[in-house]
């Protein structure tokens, strides 16, 4: 088992002049220049005063300056706490105050509203600016230049179990959590998609996700083997020319931008042969999506599902099921599992529950429980929700779904997507799939909306694909084909955009919003206990 900032100081031992990191087409560092950058960032933060156990902010899109802090703190035992760059100024303050970060690394890109408002946060010491113009008295390429690039050496021994970083969640619902994740977390995360995307030291990895997520914890284990990663802010021209300019192997878009990088991929072809696997998550993908993506790609995939509170993910649908599901030979059990969120990742375990909390039998709905040593430490400043979360030693999700008898785990929906309509129970995410199913259809997201007569009506949001063409009636009567008539929307809206957070998740929340204002609760009574 390693800490985590053991992992570029090994690697600077063992392969010094490989590349670690790639910014773009812009900027590539060997394991041994990271591996300085990273030491010599560490030693700033104790000649800045920071101790261990002390809190240092990061407010940045994607850039190496991510990715050195996350390690730099790791070191010398400081707890990382990257903000949300999508986040109001109300929302950055609440977060700096609620870690009482004494120390934000900031991006010229926000150095406007953090000068606004630093003063407002007692515990911030010092504001370190990095990219041109940032106005501030402290400038990150300065301090590094100046600084040892000796590896550090933390106040005392750092502890597996020590908090090594805080990942805020989105806050869609109310102020953010601060989920804790540790040394041991991170490790165990490793292990997993290192299992899971068969990662190994050749490969070449390109990060799509928002790094001040915990998508962050999908490159550590190619950090883990010394293998290069690539970063990059996404857009489907840039994600497809990274992969065919680094001769990238593997990569994990979530289900929005999948669609993206597909329809582009048909229009506008790349030589992306190096490609061997694709991850997918974030949101439901329907088989068909992934049949086309196979055939556009040429590579494997590999499907998770799981949240920040367990380091990213606890179950996945492992390319092996995946390549027998797809196959014009697949058993309708095998075709069946492409719907699944796969079993429990390689040291997890996963079951579900009923509302007091009992193990449920196979097939039975109910809550979905993870359990492992990537689940986090607990929520930042917050004993009551953490012990809800965590009772009986389980991560409690919040997902609704069953198990298979082979111990394939099926989401149904997150339990506040659930619609109740004249008084029937329907599943957002099964109107999703049949909607998915129809050629037209791009993105789709389904809520709830307020009805006299039906208590909620299903109303779907569709964005349809470029070039193709189809009606409101014509998807209510596809929905027809495949599930029952109260499930089909009453309604379509088409949309050209639905509102996503950074990690490119459908904001359910701000779709209700509209029609939700004024009803003082933002979904319909549920017909369960």
């Amino acid at each position: 088992m390693l800490l985590t900032g053991d992992i570029p100081k090994l690697n600077a031992i063992k392969y010094p002049n490989e590349f670690a990191l790639h910014y773009e087409t812009e900027i590539s560092l060997t394991w041994k220049e990271l591996d300085d950058r990273i030491n010599q960032l560490a030693n700033v933060l104790v000649d800045l005063g920071v101790k261990q156990g002390d809190r240092v902010a990061l407010l940045a899109r994607n850039r190496i300056n991510c990715v050195e802090a996350l390690f730099a703190c790791a070191k010398i035992g400081v707890i990382y706490s990257p903000l949300n760059y999508r986040f109001t100024a109300e929302e950055i303050t609440f977060v700096l105050e609620d870690a009482a970060s004494v120390v934000l690394l900031c991006d010229t890109e926000y150095s406007e509203v953090i000068r606004s408002l630093s003063g407002d946060v007692e515990t911030l010491k010092h504001v370190v600016g990095f990219g041109a113009d940032h106005g501030f008295d402290l400038d990150y390429e300065d301090l590094l230049a100046a600084a040892s690039a000796e590896e550090p050496v933390p106040e005392r021994p750092i502890d597996f179990d020590d908090v090594c970083w805080i990942c805020y969640t989105g806050g869609t619902t109310g102020r953010s959590k601060g989920v804790m994740l540790t040394h041991r977390n991170n490790f165990a995360q490793i292990i997993n998609i290192i299992v899971a995307d068969q990662v190994q030291h050749e490969d070449v990895y390109l990060v799509n996700g928002a790094l001040f997520h915990v998508v962050l914890n999908m490159a550590l284990p190619y950090w883990y083997v010394g293998a290069g990663v690539v970063i990059t802010d996404f857009t489907p021209e840039g994600c497809l020319d990274l992969i065919a300019h680094h001769r990238v192997t593997k990569t994990v878009p979530v289900a929005t931008m999948l669609n993206l990088l597909i329809d582009l991929q048909r229009r506008s072809p790349r030589d992306l042969s190096s490609l061997v696997l694709m991850g997918c998550g974030g949101a439901p993908i329907a088989t068909d999506t992934i049949r086309i993506a196979s055939e556009v790609f040429g590579c494997g995939f590999v499907q998770y599902f799981g949240q920040t509170e367990a380091a990213h993910h606890f179950t996945y649908l492992s390319p092996i099921d995946y390549a027998r599901g797809l196959s014009p030979d697949a058993t309708d059990v095998e075709r069946t599992r492409l719907m699944s969120g796969g079993r429990a990742q390689h040291i997890c375990l996963a079951r579900i529950v009923n509302n007091k909390d009992e193990p449920l039998a196979p097939n039975e709905v109910g809550e979905i429980c993870g359990q492992g040593p990537n689940v986090m430490k607990g929520y930042w400043n917050k004993p009551e929700l953490t012990a809800e979360t965590l009772k009986g030693g389980w991560l409690h999700t919040g997902d609704v779904g069953y198990m298979d008898e082979d111990g394939y785990v099926y989401v149904v929906d997150r339990k506040k997507d659930m619609i109740v309509t004249g008084g029937e129970n329907v599943y957002s995410a099964e109107v999703e799939q049949a909607l998915y199913r129809h050629d037209a259809v791009l993105e789709v997201a389904i809520i709830g909306i307020p009805d006299e007569k039906w208590g909620e009506a299903v109303t779907a949001f569709v964005i349809v694909r470029e070039g193709a063409d189809a009606t409101e009636d014509e998807l209510r009567e596809h929905c027809r084909q495949s599930i029952a008539g109260y499930k089909v929307p009453k309604s379509v809206v088409f949309v050209d955009e639905l509102p996503k957070s950074a990690t490119g998740k459908i904001q359910k929340a701000a779709l209700r919003e509209d029609y939700w204002g004024g009803e003082g609760r933002m979904v319909g009574a549920s017909t369960t206990e």
